[in-house]
């Protein structure tokens, strides 16, 4: 069931990947958004820069963590989730810049207009991230990590035309899977490797 559900959710995904950018950025040139478009290319030509100052913490985090790696399992663990919230937080938040900075610009009711601003706040919330995690497609905690923040900002952008309740519901459940859910069970698989290995 799990399975059918992220294949149902990668088809999408990957299509928007491709063509969020081209479908979108043409579409806000005719409309001659070249504001927004233009933010939105100097923010992906700045992303891995600005992004790669704020993941320093992690860094030094995950220097103690390979210093207390023998000594208190525990604490490990728990600093690893300080870690993984930290990311995750700024995956949100890169989603919540985009979206509403893409928003600003867009004074009309809910609609086939609103289509372009969404196509190009996906861009600009995830391609920074997707082209981070081309070096690293080893990391299978910053697979699962960009896969959930990407399901969940579609659902979310798509319920927009939907409802807005709904759409709330969504921002809600994104934002508790992403800063609990996910980096817990990014811990549990740590857990279950270093069991798999005789460490614990």
């Amino acid at each position: 069931m799990l399975e059918r559900i992220i294949d149902i959710l990668g088809i999408p995904i990957i299509i928007l990947n491709f063509t969020a950018s081209i479908v979108g950025g043409i579409w806000l040139a005719i409309l001659g958004e070249w504001g927004l478009i233009g933010i939105g290319i100097l923010f992906l030509l700045t992303s891995s820069l600005i992004l790669s100052v704020l993941m320093i913490p992690n860094v030094l985090i995950g220097g103690l963590v390979l210093h207390i790696n023998e000594k208190k399992k525990v604490l490990k663990y728990g600093i690893g989730f300080i870690a993984q919230f930290y990311s995750n937080l700024l995956v949100v938040a890169t989603c919540v810049f985009a979206f509403f900075v893409c928003s600003h610009f867009y004074n009309d009711n809910i609609g086939l207009g609103y289509m372009p601003y969404l196509l190009w706040s996906w861009i600009m919330a995830l391609g920074p991230w997707f082209y981070m995690i081309s070096k690293e497609l080893d990391n299978e905690f910053a697979v699962i990590t960009l896969f959930s923040a990407s399901s969940f900002y579609f659902l979310f952008l798509t319920s927009i035309f939907i409802s807005s309740i709904l759409s709330m519901v969504i921002a809600i459940i994104f934002g508790i899977v992403q800063l609990v859910v996910v980096p817990i069970f990014n811990m549990y698989l740590v857990y279950r490797s270093e069991e798999g290995r005789g460490e614990y």
